[in-house]
């Protein structure tokens, strides 16, 4: 065992191909489209169309990334448990993608129940199922980037292929819904469906947005599941070998990952990071439809400033990668953030009157914004090692369950919180909005955002895992285990 453990370490270090690379960034794909249509679109979904007040879908939606954070690090645990002639990682893709397209599909074919308390049960069941198969691929897929190579700026030039490819999928996943709802809706969209016999399946749904919700569904869910496969198809895993000290059961790796982040410096840092930008991110997504609706009053351009922003984010990309490379991964992020927040405070000294400069804002706005979704991610597959070095055992599955663990609760804190803030802003669904409810809006998509971010940087002060740290951890690692495996040979 550990001489292979030595040859397929010797093989990491290797660059990786171009084809593998764009294949390991496909699969993300999937999560992106998941991801980003229902961070912008669920909470807007379930109070526009579906009518249910916007603390029960917030409620809805919180308990299910709460179940999924908690299956998070359970699921990391069985990965690093796993063995198979696929590797730990890559049969969850392989056997999860199928689960995971029907899972999502359900989200957006919420019968038209009277009761708003069935509504509320079918989507508090189908978003648990949803995070369910979306835990089962999401946490092997994250992890594959430290078992695919363990070279620092490998890993940096991985992530930004993943991130072009999740950014492209969340151009797709914030522009075609609303496109697609509007088509559906009108005569146009109503005499196509009909002239393909589509009328007679959507029935009374006919010329309403649920048909365009459910359409961009089924096309999504079916985009996911090919893209996963070719993901599993194209990578592989050269860091396999199973750790024998696994902790047995999942509690027991769940308390792993507290002790952990209390022990270890570089991996509390690295979560709170991700866990506080994640917040973020994902009440400016939440918030952005509604801003753009009931602030800004120009509800048809939804799909356009959100192309702007996420085709900004798509060209910067490479440019973060090279910032990294020349700054370091946390000091590249941190003037990032603070460009970030600069940006929010402009846009609320606006106000009302930024829609005729929204679409500079945007651009601006995707190339912080692919900063604050590519560096946290970026960052974590360097803790892998760190944390081998210390404990003597190597635990991605450990260390990605926990910080998707961090991200889905996050996730969940801010969707609820966002819910809960229009209720109490007094948000009324397709209506004019008093003012205590555009300031509202306002505040929860810059205010509180720039503060979760310029936390995030407070957080990661002095953080450890420099390009140069991690190189002396590797050359570390590499010593152990050439020590090991002459004491063996001997």
């Amino acid at each position: 065992c550990s001489h292979m453990t030595a040859v397929t370490h010797k093989e990491s270090q290797r660059r990786l191909g171009l084809g593998e690379k764009i294949a390991y960034g496909t699969g993300d794909i999937a999560n992106g489209l998941a991801v980003s249509s229902v961070g912008f679109w669920l909470l807007f979904y379930l109070t526009e169309v579906t009518g249910l007040s916007p603390w029960l879908a917030g409620m809805a939606i919180m308990i299910g990334r709460a179940w999924d954070a908690v299956t998070d690090p359970v699921m990391g645990w069985i990965t690093d448990r796993t063995e198979s002639r696929w590797g730990r990682r890559r049969p969850y893709l392989l056997f999860g993608a199928f689960t995971y397209g029907l899972a999502f599909l359900s989200l957006w074919t919420v019968p038209a129940f009277e009761s708003e308390w069935l509504r509320f049960l079918y989507v508090t069941i189908s978003f648990v199922f949803f995070n369910t198969a979306l835990t089962v691929v999401f946490v092997p897929y994250t992890s594959l980037t430290a078992a695919i190579t363990d070279d620092y700026d490998e890993r940096t030039s991985l992530t930004g292929f993943r991130m072009v490819a999740s950014q492209i999928a969340f151009l797709l996943g914030a522009t075609i819904p609303p496109k697609l709802v509007s088509w559906s809706a009108s005569s146009e969209g109503q005499q196509a469906l009909a002239a393909i016999g589509l009328d007679i399946v959507f029935g009374s749904w006919l010329g309403t947005p649920r048909v365009g919700y459910l359409i961009f569904g089924g096309a999504f869910a079916l985009t996911m599941v090919t893209t996963i496969l070719i993901c599993f198809a194209g990578v592989r895993e050269r860091i396999t070998s199973v750790d024998p000290h696994a902790p047995s059961s999942a509690w027991y790796y769940m308390k792993g990952v507290v002790l952990l982040a209390g022990s270890s410096e570089p991996f509390r840092k690295s979560l709170l990071i991700k866990l506080l930008s994640t917040c973020a991110v994902t009440l400016i997504a939440v918030k952005l439809p509604y801003y753009l609706a009931y602030v800004l009053l120009i509800p048809d351009e939804k799909p356009y400033v959100f192309g702007v922003l996420f085709i900004s984010a798509i060209i910067s990309t490479p440019v973060w990668v090279l910032i990294s490379k020349r700054l370091g991964k946390f000091d590249a992020y941190r003037w990032g953030m603070y460009g970030y927040c600069a940006l929010l405070c402009v846009l609320l000294a606006l106000g009302q009157d930024a829609s005729h400069v929204i679409y500079p804002i945007a651009m601006a706005a995707g190339f912080f914004h692919a900063a604050a979704l590519m560096i946290p991610w970026s960052i974590i597959p360097d803790v892998v090692e760190h944390d081998e070095l210390t404990s003597g055992h190597r635990r991605e599955g450990l260390l990605y369950g926990g910080t998707t663990f961090a991200y889905k609760l996050a996730s969940a804190l801010a969707v609820f919180l966002a819910g809960l803030g229009l209720e109490h802003f007094g948000y009324e669904p397709n209506a004019t909005q008093t003012v205590q409810s555009v300031l509202g809006i306002s505040l929860m998509v810059t205010v509180f955002p720039a503060i979760l971010f310029l936390s995030s940087v407070f957080a990661g002060r002095g953080y450890p895992l420099t390009a140069k740290v991690h190189a002396e951890v590797k050359a570390a690692l590499l010593a152990r285990r050439n020590q090991i495996s002459s004491g063996t040979s001997n």
